[in-house]
């Protein structure tokens, strides 16, 4: 036979402390196997948030991913698991499209062997230029919109 004895229990309030708080990425990127990677740099700093839109919709319209240099990461505009780069990723996608990225050394070493690359920089005088197949001059502000645009007609065409 079973006995049921009942008890009563008073606990004292449980004292808790917030030692870290750490982020947890929703869904790690796969920069590594990506077929297409749109990574962002320091360019998009005037617009930080219509930059990374702009990304994602050029990465989406391609079916890539997006990525970052340590200064993305570094300002907390994109997670960890986005960067490219000799502390992040190396990635060889068939495209590599580099959106306000000047071409630091660092940056380069996780890129350079990507089939095509793509750049698109203010500054004339940016290294990326250096490794890029073509090399956009020009605000990416203005001419995402525009390759997204041009994208999306020709895929309309097919």
């Amino acid at each position: 036979a079973v006995v049921v004895e009942k008890y009563n229990v008073e606990l004292d309030p449980i004292k808790t402390q917030v030692v870290e708080i750490v982020k947890e990425a929703k869904q790690l990127v796969d920069l590594i196997g990506a077929d297409v990677v749109v990574s962002v740099g320091r360019g998009i700093s005037k617009d930080v948030e219509k930059g990374i839109k702009l990304a994602e919709e050029l990465a989406e319209v391609l079916g890539g991913v997006v990525g970052g240099s340590r200064v993305a990461i570094d300002s907390g505009w994109l997670t960890a698991d986005h960067q490219v780069g000799q502390t992040g990723k190396t990635v060889h996608p068939k495209l590599y499209i580099a959106l306000g990225i000047s071409g630091a050394i660092q940056h380069k070493a996780g890129m350079q062997d990507s089939e095509n690359i793509i750049a698109v920089n203010k500054s004339e005088s940016a290294p990326i230029f250096d490794v890029a197949d073509w090399g956009i001059c020009g605000d990416l502000f203005k001419v995402v919109p525009m390759m997204i645009e041009t994208i999306k007609a020709a895929q309309a065409a097919k």
